[in-house]
């Protein structure tokens, strides 16, 4: 009873979890990871003091990378998809006046113009960014069409962003929106929220993350890359280099790592029951062998020694079943937060793993119980 409950615990979190994982995969992104090499560049703050030196690295590299065979497009931005983005005070320019504190708040992004070409995310309104969005030119930014439904619920009919100007930040002065592009998730297991983009020319930063499309696989364009930054700077560092496939993989180790170990303990707990169901009725038979003797020498059919065998195996297997459900009610709720688009008390998984264990009792029962009903009489009676 005690293997049985335990292994129906086990199996129904490792259930669970794997049924998240599948949801999870089924996600849409919001753009394509496919044959995209990442890295970090953190520029000296000594070396690069000024916006204006800032910026012209990242535009002398791109326009080197870009020219590289086999490359189809490169873009810098703060953060990647799926890695977070930080989070900033938004508001309309001609809506009334909030606080900073009260108002809604976007997650915010700086890239340079080819950026969303490059990953693969489609721009439903207006323009990208271009070479003329740089330093000491109008403030314009980008928005996401979560951050249109957000402030214009009747988006796609009704007002149309493009144009309008909003609020970023502290800062006081209005930026214009001139393009809306589609929803990019920051992390898979939530909705994509609302995201406001700005271009990094006008808002240069010391430390970013860069991205190159390319034919084939991408690691195989990591040292011509490098090469390239080295060749603007001899002493500039690029850290984490792997592909966003890796990159999208690692942000589910966790669950996956769990589901892995949930997996082999719920398999090793299933085999324990197995061998305990069995053994315990093995064991039980030879013990009975004169009283199954006797009974098939009275008249009792195969069918009759049958039942009589395998229904203490399948009461105790239905009694640990019942506790191991009881005990998954309890202990799942406790991994709400690794489940994705599952309940932690689906219905399905419960009785598709409580059937699972009743065939298994059936099975490891039938063993011993199909050599009792064949049981000699005579030669039972003789031992006896």
């Amino acid at each position: 009873v005690g293997q049985v409950a335990l292994s129906m615990v086990l199996l129904i979190g490792a259930t669970l979890l794997m049924e998240s994982l599948a949801h999870l995969n089924r996600v849409d992104p919001g753009f394509n990871p496919a044959n995209l090499l990442t890295m970090q560049i953190s520029l000296s703050p000594t070396r690069y003091d000024t916006d204006q030196k800032k910026a012209a690295f990242f535009g002398e590299l791109l326009r080197h990378v870009e020219t590289l065979p086999g490359v189809r497009g490169a873009g810098v931005s703060i953060t990647l998809p799926t890695m977070g983005f930080p989070m900033t005070p938004v508001q309309p320019a001609d809506a009334p006046p909030l606080k900073l504190n009260e108002r809604p708040f976007g997650a915010l992004q700086h890239i340079t113009p080819a950026w969303f070409r490059t990953m693969g995310i489609p721009v439903r309104r207006g323009r990208e960014f271009e070479s003329r969005d740089r330093l000491g030119s109008a403030p314009v930014a980008l928005i996401n069409e979560s951050f249109a439904r957000l402030f214009w619920p009747a988006y796609p009919s009704g007002v149309d962003p493009v144009g309008r100007y909003i609020l970023i930040g502290a800062n006081p002065r209005p930026s214009e929106i001139v393009g809306i592009v589609a929803d990019a998730h920051q992390a898979l297991e939530t909705d994509p929220m609302p995201a406001v983009y700005r271009p990094l020319a006008q808002n240069p930063v010391p430390s970013a993350a860069f991205a190159v499309r390319t034919e084939g696989n991408p690691l195989r364009f990591a040292s011509v890359v490098r090469a390239q930054v080295l060749e603007l700077d001899r002493d500039q560092a690029v850290s984490e280099v792997q592909t966003m496939d890796r990159l999208m993989e690692a942000s589910e180790g966790q669950r996956r790592l769990i589901v892995m170990l949930l997996g082999l303990f719920a398999g090793t707990a299933l085999l324990l029951a197995i061998v305990g169901i069995y053994g315990a009725i093995a064991y039980s038979v030879s013990q009975r062998t004169g009283e199954l003797g006797i009974r098939r020498a009275l008249g009792a059919q195969q069918m009759d020694i049958l039942r009589l065998v395998m229904g203490p195996g399948l009461g105790l297997t239905l009694a640990g079943a019942a506790l191991g459900i009881a005990g998954a009610l309890a202990l799942t709720r406790v991994m709400k937060s690794l489940l994705f688009q599952v309940s932690a008390t689906d219905p399905s998984t419960y009785a598709g793993i409580a059937l699972l264990f009743v065939l298994v009792a059936l099975a490891a029962s039938y063993i011993p119980a199909r050599r009792a009903a064949r049981i000699d009489p005579t030669a039972a009676l003789r031992v006896g």
